[in-house]
Order: structure tokens, then sequence, then C-alpha cells
């Protein structure tokens, strides 16, 4: 599989990917190595963000498809054909997604293959990761995917997308010692793993805003801003759903000290969040820092002026 999936829980993808628009809360998505049907799982929810992506090209038709050969000169091949010794690098604007399962995920046993699935595709193209697939085509073996799509929850129509493979870049090392960088980010993360620990127990594993239960979408999220181990303390944390956390680190999501009551910012109408506005964080007040929240609380108003 492409990306950094974590199968059972969340798949990822960018707006590199053709038919990433595609995707929507509620579709079926059959993922599949190379070879094989690896599970089938339903979309409960799509947190996106923007981050430019860096792109290797070939040097001559700036496509994006190229490969490195360990053997021949020169190192470099692209689709089309054209050979170099290195790639052009670029940064570019992306859209990247991340499309969460809720549990919706079931492991498909046995083995069903990839090309038996390809027969149900409409539009099959072999040059896509993405693609559509209509679960009445199914024949074969592959028809087992109907009791397996039947037993999670309900959600979009027939249709489905076999997604595989998203990801073709290819790792090319360039030298460069990260290890003292890398050393800091692993005592910043032991910090941070401890925080949410903290965190978990304290609201027993329940985003405050959602609700949602499912740990391995729960982040910790400082009240006030991190800046060192200080801020660490229990009563500046909230456990948050992913995308909630990020809502709230961008000031578009704010929580009332007074009263615990959650406000949206406008930039966040019909995003599918209206249900949250009004709703008041699952704690009790006092497990939070006031302080903290005054801040938080007199920052969003702020942005809310913007």
């Amino acid at each position: 599989m492409g990306y950094a999936d974590e199968l059972e829980t969340v798949y990822r993808y960018d707006s590199f990917v053709p038919n990433h628009l595609q995707m929507s809360e509620g579709d079926l998505l059959l993922l599949c190595d190379r070879k094989a049907v690896l599970g089938i799982a339903r979309i409960s929810w799509i947190h996106r963000y923007d981050e430019p992506k860096k792109l290797r090209r070939c040097s001559v038709c700036r496509i994006a498809t190229i490969k490195e050969r360990k053997e021949k000169r020169p190192r470099y091949k692209c689709r089309d054909g054209h050979e170099f010794d290195e790639p052009v690098e670029t940064l570019e604007p992306c859209t990247h997604y991340a499309a969460y399962f809720d549990r919706a995920f079931r492991r498909v046993p046995g083995t069903i293959s990839v090309q038996e699935v390809r027969q149900a595709c409409p539009r099959y193209n072999g040059q896509l990761a993405m693609q559509e697939v209509e679960l009445a085509r199914l024949e074969g073996a592959s028809r087992a995917l109907l009791g397996l799509a039947e037993a999670l929850p309900e959600g979009g129509p027939g249709l489905g997308l076999v997604a595989n493979d998203a990801s073709e870049d290819s790792y090319v090392p360039d030298g460069r010692d990260e290890r003292e960088r890398t050393a800091r980010q692993i005592r910043a993360r032991r910090g941070q793993a401890a925080f949410r620990q903290k965190l978990r127990e304290r609201f027993h594993d329940t985003c405050l805003v959602t609700r949602c239960r499912l740990s391995d979408l729960l982040e910790a999220a400082h009240i006030s801003p991190y800046r060192g181990e200080k801020d660490n303390h229990p009563s500046n944390g909230l456990l948050l759903r992913a995308d909630i956390h990020t809502l709230f680190d961008l000031d578009l999501l704010g929580i009332n000290p007074e009263t615990l009551q959650i406000s949206l910012h406008p930039r966040l109408r019909g995003m599918g969040y209206e249900n949250f506005a009004g709703a008041v964080l699952a704690c009790d007040s006092q497990l939070l820092s006031r302080e903290a929240l005054e801040f938080r609380w007199r920052r969003f108003q702020a942005g809310m002026l913007k």
C-alpha cells in the first residue's frame, strides 16, 4: 500500500492522485496491494490539509513518474523513456487527505486477487491507483466481499473504490546527517506520548468534542501552545479527534471558558461540523486550566474579527 497507511484505521492520499476528488464520506473502499485485496472499509470522515509536496521530476520532460536504476547509467529513467543523471526537485502546492474508518473495517479472509476485482471496474485504467468498482459486477471468489460490505455500518451508494499503491515515489539517499534533529524529535515525541497517555486516562479515551472513542484517532492537544515541558501539564490538555485537534490549533474552533461550549469560525460553515456548535465539552471544568482556556478563547475571538 502507498503512503503512511494504517490498514485498519485510515487511508492517506493527496491531490496528485487521479480520482482523489471522488472519495466521499460513506463510500466503500477495497484496500489492495499489487496482488490481493487486503480489507474492506467504509469512510467515516475525511481530514484534509494543505502542505507543499516535494516532487522529483524528469529533467527532460518534467514528468514525476521516474525510476532509479541501481546498475544502469544514466541513473534515472522516466515513464516516457528519457534517461538522466539527476532528477529536478520541485516543491509544489498539494492537498493531503486522510480517510478514517472509525472501526468500519474488515480484513479479507483468504485470498481474493486484484485481477478479480478489476473485472468489476467499469472504466479500469492500469495507470490509476484509485478505481471505481460496481459491487454488483463482482464474480467468483470476489463475491465474498459483498457479505463483508453488508457487515459494515451503512454509508454511501453501492459503488466502491479500489485503492492501491497510491504512491510510487522511490527512496533516494542524499547523504545528509539529520541524526541530531532526529534525536530532538524523539525526545519531543516521548514527552508528547506521555502527555497523551495522561490525557487518555484522564478523559477515558474519549474525544471531548465528538465523543469518538477510537483511540487510534485521538490526539493530545495543548490548550496553551506548547513551548516546553512545563506545558505538558494535564490541565493544559484536551483529548481530541485528529481533525478537531487541527481545527483547534488553527483557532477555527473555540471553547468558552465560562460554559465549555464550543464555537465555530464562520469558515467552517458547510464543512460538516455544524452539529458541534453549541455542544459542551465532555468533561468537568475543574479538569482544565481556566487561565489556559481564557487565553485561547481571547485568541479565537480575535480571529473571528479578521
